[in-house]
């Protein structure tokens, strides 16, 4: 049987109207007067036209071979009904529609999901996922972030001509971290905190006048994406 997702779509495979999948079902019964509609397609086009030229009337009587016709077009539509759906399910299967089994996808993917780094399911599944800093950037661009990043593997010393002292106190070992650096400036989803008035009893010697920047919705997003087995550092600028 040939299928395809609409009649004008070009290529072998492509979905049945109602015509061929009556016609198709005709042509399965065996040939001879018992089966009158099994003539290659005239007596059921002649069923058709006589049947919308009723405009709901009811027949005084039926031509001959139309009660055949009739009960094999019953028979068709069901079948047509059936392989409507199973082409609706081809382009379910990679999510280029989601109209039949949204509610199967939406459990599978774990949404929705506040954290999620992708704006909608279909998005979701079609992400092919990375390791590279361009892969994270244009995430979070698509969250309203703009991010630069650098890898940094902290296993220092593992090579000849190893920069000396790498692993210096504080530096992070036993594996990889990326630096996250924050453009502020060119991140509409950034929020600035609000300064803290100068008033007496609400400020500590070398305190700031406000918060420091809240990375949180960023961080949310990134930890859904970002190795688990990679730490990562965030820097800002401007804000």
């Amino acid at each position: 049987m040939t299928i395809a997702c609409s009649p004008a779509e070009a290529g072998p495979f492509r979905c049945p109207t109602f015509i061929e999948s009556y016609l198709a079902t005709l042509a399965l019964q065996p040939r001879g007067r018992a089966w009158p509609s099994n003539d290659g397609g005239a007596t059921a086009h002649r069923y058709l036209d006589w049947l919308s030229a009723l405009a709901g009337a009811i027949p005084a009587s039926w031509p001959w071979g139309f009660v055949d016709a009739g009960f094999w077009a019953a028979i068709a539509r069901v079948r047509n009904f059936v392989e409507t759906r199973l082409c609706d399910l081809r382009l379910e299967f990679w999510c280029q529609t989601q109209k039949e089994t949204h509610d199967e996808w939406m459990a599978e993917y774990g949404l929705p999901d506040a954290c999620d780094p992708f704006p909608d399911l279909c998005t979701k599944v079609a992400a092919i996922g990375g390791t590279q800093c361009d892969y994270y950037a244009a995430i979070a661009a698509r969250a309203g972030w703009s991010i630069a990043c650098t890898s940094v593997n902290a296993g220092c010393g593992g090579q000849a001509g190893d920069m000396a002292g790498c692993m210096s106190a504080g530096a992070i070992g036993g594996g990889s971290y990326i630096v996250i650096i924050v453009d502020l400036d060119k991140s509409p989803a950034y929020v600035a905190p609000s300064e803290t008035p100068p008033l007496a009893g609400l400020l500590q010697a070398g305190g700031g006048l406000s918060c420091p920047p809240d990375m949180t919705p960023l961080q949310c997003i990134l930890d859904r994406i970002v190795h688990a087995h990679i730490i990562i550092e965030y820097q800002t600028i401007g804000g």
